[in-house]
């Protein structure tokens, strides 16, 4: 038997499916361009090897790029509060820009000259991602193998979020779910951090190095297209877009 629906409930898949298509093209374009991104580093550093240490050193070409992203989300997320109201997406994209922008420039000591305290086990503690080679060194100390496990939960944890993110991208493709979209760059974001600081405390290799400043920009990138995702629903109001928390 054929199942009858009401108008409000048509209205309401009609809505439904509104939004998903209406946030396909940055999710689209978010991985286009991270794809992108990631090729032409990739192709720059292996047919020019010269600029590699101008690319991923220390305040270089990337890692600059991804301090510039961080204040320009910071600064769009500022805008959009002031233009939509504080709406939960803005506040998440705010607040992760300004501490991974903090994070980027070592909280500001690079920049203003001052000098971070001592990290146990060497170095300094110059930024969030620090907290987690504390907690590895620590472990490590203690039991090499809980050191490992630490390591083994932040890379699953990192590739389970990835894997959904993208799993959720194909269903809103496909249109096998209705807006399913509307955090999927956030935990893809979130995903890609964690592998570039797994990277960070499990490894000194360069290339590993490399593909982890590639990850950050990445990743910054993805917060941009989330903010200019939602703002974007919220400017759309009276066609079933309402930015959700």
């Amino acid at each position: 038997m054929a199942q009858a629906f009401s108008p409000d409930h048509a209205a309401s898949l009609k809505g439904a499916t509104q939004r998903t298509v209406g946030q396909l093209p940055f999710l689209i374009a978010a991985l286009v361009v991270i794809a992108a991104i990631t090729c032409v580093s990739a192709l720059a550093a292996i047919l020019d090897p010269g600029i590699r240490p101008l690319l991923l050193q220390e305040d270089g070409i990337i890692e600059m790029a991804s301090a510039v992203v961080l204040f320009l989300v910071v600064a769009g997320s500022a805008y959009a509060i002031c233009r939509w109201g504080l709406r939960l997406p803005f506040a998440i994209a705010g607040l992760l820009g300004f501490a991974e922008l903090m994070d980027e420039t070592s909280f500001g000591s690079r920049i203003f000259g001052f000098d971070p305290p001592p990290l146990y086990g060497g170095g300094q503690l110059d930024g969030f991602h620090d907290l987690l080679i504390l907690v590895f060194r620590l472990a490590r100390d203690f039991n090499a193998d809980l050191a490992w496990l630490w390591l083994g939960i932040l890379l699953a944890g990192s590739i389970a979020l990835v894997a959904f993110a993208l799993f959720r991208f194909w269903q809103g493709i496909s249109l096998k779910a209705l807006a399913p979209a509307d955090h999927t760059l956030l935990v893809l974001h979130v995903g890609l951090i964690g592998l570039a600081q797994t990277i960070d405390v499990a490894t000194h290799s360069h290339i590993l190095a490399a593909m982890e400043e590639v990850f950050e920009l990445n990743a910054e990138l993805l917060l941009g297209f989330y903010l200019a995702q939602h703002a974007y629903l919220a400017s759309r109001p009276g066609e079933g877009y309402a930015a959700t928390a």
